[in-house]
C-alpha cells in the first residue's frame, strides 16, 4: 500500500456551486470519512497499457491485514489503484463473487486460498505512477460530455470513460 492516498477531505476541498455555496452531495453519496482510495503497491512487474496485468508479492501478516481492510473500504467507495514501479490503473469497483479452497497434506496442513473477484472497470492507465490523478483521487473531476449533450442520468463509478490512458478526452 502507499501512502499517498487518504480518506476524506479537507473543508477547502468540498465543491461549491455557482453560487458559492457547499453542493450538497447526493443522497448515495458517501460521507468524506468514509471515502477510502488505497493503491495497492507491488515491488516488480509492469502494467500494460490497456491497464492489464498480473502482480503478485509475498506479504506478512501486518500488511495482508492492512490490504484486506484497505480493500474493504474500497468497497464502499468504488476505488481501487494497483501501481509497480512501471505503471498504475485505477479502477471503479464492485462486488462479484469468492471462492476459497483448502487441500490438506497428512498433517492437517495446506494452504487456505482465498480469492477475491471484483467486477471492474480500467478509469486510468498511466506508465508513470507519479502522473498527476484525475476524478476523486486528484481533487480534480472531469465531466463527461454526454452529462452536457444527452438526457442520460447516471454516471457512475466513471463507467462513461471509454479510453482510460486519456480519461478526460470523452
Amino acid at each position: 500500500m502507499t501512502d499517498d492516498d487518504t480518506s476524506g477531505t479537507d473543508e477547502e476541498q468540498v465543491p461549491t456551486g455557482v453560487d458559492g455555496e457547499p453542493v450538497e452531495p447526493g443522497e448515495h453519496a458517501l460521507p468524506p470519512e468514509d471515502l477510502v482510495y488505497p493503491t495497492f503497491a507491488f515491488d516488480d512487474g509492469a502494467v500494460d497499457a490497456d491497464g492489464g496485468f498480473d502482480l503478485s508479492q509475498d506479504v506478512d501478516r501486518e500488511t495482508l491485514s492492512a490490504w484486506l481492510s484497505d480493500l474493504a473500504g474500497a468497497m464502499a467507495s468504488h476505488d481501487v489503484a494497483v501501481e509497480s514501479p512501471d505503471g498504475h490503473v485505477r479502477f471503479g469497483v464492485g462486488a462479484e463473487d469468492v471462492a476459497m479452497s483448502f487441500d490438506p497434506d497428512d498433517d492437517h496442513r495446506g494452504e487456505l486460498e482465498v480469492t477475491v473477484t471484483l467486477n471492474a472497470k480500467a478509469m486510468f492507465v498511466a506508465d508513470d505512477p507519479e502522473k498527476p490523478a484525475v476524478g476523486a483521487r486528484g481533487g480534480r473531476g472531469f465531466v463527461p460530455i454526454e452529462a452536457l449533450t444527452t438526457d442520460r442520468e447516471e454516471f457512475r463509478c466513471y463507467n462513461w470513460i471509454d479510453d482510460p490512458e486519456n480519461p478526460g478526452s470523452d
